[in-house]
């Protein structure tokens, strides 16, 4: 079978559908199958050989309703227009509705099957702007994809819900060997950790506000380690600068996967403080980790963990709870490790060993239909 993985972002980009793309790519290539990436001509990416469409853009820039977004996805029919008959893949794989709906276009010439994966969902959710709701139905519904999945159980709920046709639940998985040796650290600073796309929809403003609070209280003798870039970097680094939070505070930027790994080895807890997510691959990894974890309520992040036995879920947007979460962490040595050792069980019914094989499943069915 030949594969072709339509996404917004591909690694070294941070983001959680490129480092889905690529670890499902490794798995399929062991299962035997031909596999090709076509992606946005993000800049991150310009010297990756990789195949690209659309218009030169910076990765933060790519999740936006922009003329220039559009036009880069009307740029994305006539690429396949011009590629689809050389490649000639069995089936394509989008990881975008926008994406796929513009493919489809194409692949319907040429008789290809189309499925996508929902990396989270915005259509039922107000939170985002009636354009993006209205748009992301409007492709999911007329995009005509023999199958559509959701990383979460919740998305993949709404999906049926709103009449969306062939609706499964496909978790991510998790390479748990990269989280093995733990790093033990007595007696220091509590090191706390984000890894993510600085952008409003992560809420690392509440992060902020939640260690000023502590600073406030007296409860400084703890460092956060922020991990990602994004439009938001400037902006998070000068309020951080005018709290005189930069002891505190520690900016890394954009980042190697072995640093990566070092960071989520070495730190004490994780914290996700979105404002929306599906379910966040950084979540998964941190668990796999063995780290105690904070997360915002949203998206499918409730349906998979539970509070006070795998995780502490807080509610969105509220930087005192967050505050308080991370204090009882602070304080709480048990509690940190209980939080990450059933953390740790929890995912290692994941792999991306098992996701290929369900979606070598999804993908049999959907030729077929």
């Amino acid at each position: 079978m030949r594969i072709l993985h339509i996404t917004k972002k591909y690694p070294a980009v941070i983001g959680g559908d490129a480092w889905v793309v690529y670890n499902l790519k490794k798995q399929q290539i062991k299962l035997g199958y031909e596999v090709h990436v076509a992606t946005s001509k993000c800049e991150e990416i310009k010297d990756r050989e990789v195949l690209k469409f659309g218009l030169r853009e910076h990765a933060f820039n790519l999740d936006r309703i922009t003329p220039r977004r559009a036009m880069s996805l009307v740029l994305l029919s006539l690429w396949g227009l011009k590629n689809l008959r050389d490649l000639r893949p069995n089936i394509i794989h989008s990881h975008s509705a926008d994406l796929g709906f513009f493919i489809s276009i194409v692949a319907r010439l040429y008789g290809i099957p189309v499925i996508n994966t929902c990396h989270g969902i915005s259509f039922n959710d107000e939170q985002y702007s009636p354009l993006k709701r209205f748009a992301e139905r409007f492709f999911l519904n007329y995009s005509g994809f023999k199958k559509v999945a959701s990383v979460d159980l919740k998305g993949a709920q709404a999906l049926c819900a709103a009449g969306i046709r062939n609706a499964v639940y496909l978790p991510n998985g998790i390479d748990l060997h990269r989280f093995q040796n733990r790093k033990k650290r007595e007696n220091i600073k509590i090191k706390f950790l984000f890894v993510g796309r600085l952008e409003k929809q992560k809420g690392v403003i509440y992060l902020i506000k939640a260690a000023e609070i502590l600073k406030n209280r007296d409860s400084d003798d703890f460092e956060i380690i922020i991990v990602g870039e994004g439009s938001e970097f400037d902006y998070l680094m000068r309020i951080t600068q005018e709290l005189d939070l930069r002891e505190i505070m520690k900016f890394k930027g954009k980042i190697d996967e072995q640093m990566l790994n070092e960071y989520y080895l070495g730190c004490d807890a994780f914290i996700l403080p979105s404002l929306w997510e599906g379910m966040p691959l950084t979540l998964l990894e941190a668990a796999a980790a063995e780290m105690s974890i904070i997360a915002s309520d949203v998206g499918g992040i409730s349906s998979l963990f539970t509070h006070e036995e795998n995780a502490l879920i807080i509610e969105q947007k509220n930087a005192e709870a967050l505050a308080n979460a991370m204090l009882r962490l602070m304080k709480d040595k048990i509690l940190r490790e209980k939080l990450g050792s059933n953390a740790r069980r929890l995912v290692e019914r994941f792999s991306w060993e098992s996701t290929a094989k369900e979606l070598e499943d999804i993908y049999r069915e959907a030729v077929r239909i």
